[in-house]
């Protein structure tokens, strides 16, 4: 007996309107990538070279002039290193522009207050966010990645892009932003298409080769397609620990003995 196969059907006006809006927005975006001067940020390289890891809680600009940066920093090194950390970080940014509190053994938080990079001035002036920049931590190799709004917000951006020594003005790149775990129109149509068909299901009721067919493609390109979309959802919840996270290492007894 052949196997029932299930006719997929078009998606309907309702969800059409829905993803052109949503394309519609995405268009709306620039993301801009600028190159900042070598070395980055002198509190990012204290961190490198004392083995600190340093996460960015938040930052706001300040309305007074002239314009100040204020950060907040979760950082965490070996406990036996952290006493000799702070008074490095006293000595570059000032006791007036620091505040610590200890979260435990190893672990600081730290409020700083220093002036205000230009080009953090000219994004928050032209309503753009930032993705990431030298001042998150030395994993982002001196570069800014900033979200814009096209138009006026990109204008004001490019019209006041630092010229300063620690942001040189170096655009690298301009393009319509996607963010890393959004999906493609044909990522998100073959997911839809793979889980009506039965491809996710246990026991699962569709093959590759159904769910291949029904989009109009091959069966590499399908899985492939599968595979990119999944580890953007996969993404969404996990975020950057996709990344980082490491197997845990076996040790040589024991992965004799499970031999």
């Amino acid at each position: 007996m052949s196997p029932v196969r299930t006719a997929h059907r078009p998606p309907s006006a309702g969800s059409r309107t829905a993803g052109s809006a949503s394309m519609r927005a995405a268009k709306s975006l620039l993301e801009i990538r600028v190159n900042s001067s070598p070395g980055g940020h002198p509190l990012a390289q204290l961190f490198e070279r004392d083995g600190v890891e340093s996460k960015l809680i938040a930052c706001r600009m300040s309305h007074r002039a002239p314009r100040r940066l204020v950060r907040w920093l979760d950082i965490e090194a070996d406990p036996a290193r952290i006493g000799a950390v702070l008074p490095s970080v006293r000595r570059l940014v000032g006791v007036r522009n620091l505040a610590v509190a200890h979260l435990g053994p190893g672990r600081v938080l730290l409020r700083i207050e220093e002036p205000a990079p230009a080009i953090c001035a000219a994004t928050y002036g032209s309503g753009g966010i930032c993705i990431t920049c030298p001042l998150l931590g030395s994993q982002e190799q001196g570069s800014w990645r900033v979200v814009l709004p096209r138009g006026s917000g990109t204008k004001a951006f490019l019209r006041d892009l630092p010229r300063a020594a620690f942001a040189r003005a170096a655009v690298a790149r301009v393009e319509p932003y996607r963010s890393r775990t959004t999906l493609t129109q044909y990522q998100d149509r073959a997911l839809k298409v793979a889980y009506d068909l039965g491809y996710f299901a246990y026991p699962r009721r569709a093959t590759l080769g159904e769910v291949a067919r029904a989009l109009g493609k091959g069966r590499s390109a399908t899985l492939e397609t599968l595979r990119r979309a999944t580890v953007k959802l996969a993404g969404r919840r996990y975020g950057r620990e996709l990344r980082v996270r490491a197997a845990p290492e076996v040790p040589a007894k024991s992965s004799r003995r499970a031999q």
